[in-house]
């Protein structure tokens, strides 16, 4: 099956001819200041009276033989989604099996919906992925011996999972990926390969679940390249694309042809703007983009190419800021730039109104490190109760990061602190934030256990070690975090088992207590 798709990837990835692939000097008084505990206590006690406490969490089945190797090696559930008030998963076997399963978060609750057979002869054994919940409706795509890799739907039982339809007929592969729920509408890109006569190509589909309704909306044309990044507004996908004619650029869809197009051209011809690094705030796009005159700075689009604009040049003239945006939050969002003076960033807010766009200098990240080769990148953010918070990476020459620090702001200077470090160390295995209500659930590490899951409300007696799954300092490795309902599903290594389905009851919740039985 060869490496695993769990491996976190730090980098963005396109698809062209190579197949479809399933971003100022700190001054004293600048510096971010702690807050007293006794102000951090008044904090915590007021958020502990909405959220629900969490309970232990324990293992739901051990679904995988266990391998030899790295703890984060082997077979795992992956693309863990909430559907009709259940978990669904993939489980992609190392003898070729691929398997959608379900789990109501006890061991006999826990099984396969559907089964794909290994496959035999010259086919490739592909996996089972991408699932995409739509209302009533759970898309995948996977490879069976009939049709090759296609579009599959279920609506959560055995009887209602079926091909969808055959879009490259018989054993052939469809090339689909980066399915999106864009309303009531799946939208898809269909990598087609190139053949003797014809080169390579990219299209748009789209899908309502039914054979007649699954259809071609755009031919992109040759050679064309998706960039994966991406933002939905209302009933419009905005994304990157690359061609000959126009060099990269933002590209929208409603789900029609006619309202298939570029956007804006903000470099002309065939060089790029490179756009990316997509969030959606409001009924605008926030993205970076490139061109001579200003560089690498950020713009805003509401969809019309007269309404794509420059918005902020954080380094007035060519040279660039490098903006990397980070979580959208109420009517705006965060962003960061480098200072390259120092190697440490700046954190902005951004707000986003009638009145335009307004982006205020928040505090500086500082670089810990005295060695000059050393860089900070933000590698994960989510926003919970009103609060950003982010991996701030610490980066050597070499692949690994020398430290990954778990920061907080309320968007003030003085509101903006580091929580705990270490979070991950590994270039294989990124840090993993998830909001939860008022709280994040994160990957961390102490003096005495590996990385394992943790907790923080954004204050510092609120930021503690849930549980230590791999005893002592061996790490679990915990990762995709999903909630259904009373109970918050992810994945674990306890080193007994392997990398298996691990849940965490929400006691008191609002949405009905934990009912699960323990294994």
């Amino acid at each position: 099956m060869g490496s695993w798709r769990h491996v976190v990837l730090l980098c963005s990835l396109s698809v062209g001819c190579g197949g479809p692939l399933p971003e100022e000097a700190i001054q004293e008084g600048e510096r971010p200041q702690a807050r007293s505990p006794a102000e951090e206590g008044n904090e915590e006690t007021a958020a502990q009276g909405t959220r629900p406490e969490l309970g232990t969490a324990r293992l739901v089945k051990d679904i995988f033989p266990p391998l030899s190797g790295p703890a984060w090696y082997g077979p795992y559930p992956e693309n863990l989604v909430e559907f009709r008030g259940k978990l669904f998963f993939a489980a992609n076997f190392e003898d070729g099996r691929r398997e959608l399963w379900t789990s109501d978060g006890t061991p006999a609750g826990t099984g396969p919906l559907k089964q794909f057979p290994p496959l035999s002869g010259p086919i490739f054994s592909s996996s089972l992925t991408q699932l995409t919940p739509m209302g009533t409706r759970l898309f995948f795509v996977v490879n069976d011996e009939t049709h090759g890799s296609e579009l599959w739907v279920s609506d959560g039982t055995t009887g209602g999972t079926r091909l969808v339809k055959d879009i490259a007929p018989g054993q052939a592969d469809s090339g689909a990926y980066n399915l999106k729920a864009v309303g009531s509408t799946l939208l898809f890109f269909r990598y087609v390969s190139a053949t003797t006569t014809t080169p390579a190509r990219n299209e748009l589909w789209r899908s309502d679940g039914t054979d007649a309704g699954t259809v071609r909306v755009k031919d992109l044309g040759p050679d064309a390249s998706l960039i994966f990044s991406q933002a939905i507004v209302g009933n419009t996908l905005f994304f990157a694309l690359s061609d000959a004619a126009h060099g990269s650029e933002l590209w929208k869809s409603d789900g029609t042809e006619a309202g298939t197009r570029l956007v804006k051209d903000i470099v002309p011809g065939p060089d790029s703007s490179n756009p990316f690094s997509l969030r959606a705030v409001g009924q605008h796009v926030f993205f970076t983009a490139a061109e001579a005159s200003h560089g690498t700075e950020l713009w805003r689009t509401d969809g019309t190419e007269a309404g794509t604009t420059l918005v902020a040049d954080l380094i007035p003239g060519p040279d660039s800021s490098f903006p990397q945006l980070l979580a959208p939050i109420g009517g705006g969002l965060y962003l960061t730039t480098m200072d390259t003076a120092n190697r440490s960033m700046r954190l902005y807010k951004l707000k986003n109104d009638t009145a335009g766009v307004q982006v205020k200098f928040v505090a500086p990240l500082p670089n810990s490190s005295i060695d000059p080769d050393t860089s900070l990148t933000i590698t994960n953010s989510t926003v919970a109760n009103g609060k950003l918070f982010l991996a701030l990476t610490l980066q050597g020459m070499g692949p690994a990061p020398l430290d990954t620090q778990l920061w907080v702001s309320d968007g003030t200077n003085t509101g903006t602190k580091m929580l705990h470090h270490p979070l991950s160390l590994s270039d294989e295995f990124g840090s993993t934030l998830y909001t939860l209500d008022d709280r994040v659930l994160f990957s961390g590490r102490d003096d005495v256990n590996g990385l394992e899951p943790w907790v923080s409300d954004g204050t510092e007696n609120g930021t503690r070690l849930l549980k230590d799954i791999a005893p002592g300092t061996a790490s679990s490795f915990p990762r995709d975090f999903t909630r259904v309902g009373s109970k918050v599903f992810f994945v674990a290594n306890d080193a007994v088992h392997g990398n298996e389905l691990w849940l965490l009851p929400l006691v008191n919740a609002l949405d009905g207590a934990d009912t699960s039985v323990q294994p």
